[in-house]
């Protein structure tokens, strides 16, 4: 098992590091040998969305799915995955599954509160992103989400909190300093 985690690790690396075509190989091998482990199929599922082979990501989030019914973050990455198709009905119909499975994880709130910012429902997006702070107070990409929502409606002295927080929390985020 300690070999196997080591394997993931390694795939995990290469995606964070962005070498997607790495990462696909050798989570594909990881696959064959351990068909049962619904980390990888969410894991190959990401690689393949960031290299815009969306049918692939489907297929494999769908795989996981079938393995691990309850695992939130692959309807997460659904939603993301048909947000980016413009199929705002299924993403946020895939958001909401991934926070009733676990309304403890941050991402889903922020993406939901994404999605509906992009379709102009902007209280409910700001009420998704605060449930993000919520339960990750240090959660920068929601501060900088909140704090555009916010500059988006004219609550400027909200807005420049939550940007300055977002710089606090990751200094290096120039989409934050751009905003503020």
């Amino acid at each position: 098992m300690k070999n196997l985690e080591k394997k993931i690790q390694d795939v995990v690396n290469l995606y964070k590091s962005k070498k997607f075509l790495q990462a696909e190989s050798l989570g594909k091998k990881l696959i064959i040998k351990h068909p049962k482990v619904s980390f990888l199929y969410n894991l190959l599922g990401l690689i393949m969305y960031h290299q815009k082979k969306y049918d692939d990501a489907l297929y494999f989030y769908e795989k996981g799915i079938r393995i691990k019914p309850d695992y939130a973050m692959i309807y997460n990455n659904l939603g993301m995955l048909y947000k980016s198709k413009q199929d705002f009905i299924k993403a946020e119909n895939y958001y909401r599954k991934s926070i009733n499975l676990d309304s403890k994880l941050p991402e889903p709130q922020n993406n939901l509160g994404n999605l509906y910012i992009g379709i102009n429902k902007h209280k409910e997006a700001i009420n998704y992103f605060k449930n993000s702070i919520n339960i990750n107070a240090n959660f920068y990409i929601a501060h900088y989400n909140l704090g555009i929502a916010y500059k988006s409606i004219g609550e400027l002295n909200k807005s420049k909190h939550h940007l300055k927080r977002a710089i606090q929390l990751y200094p290096r985020f120039y989409n934050a300093h751009r905003a503020f």
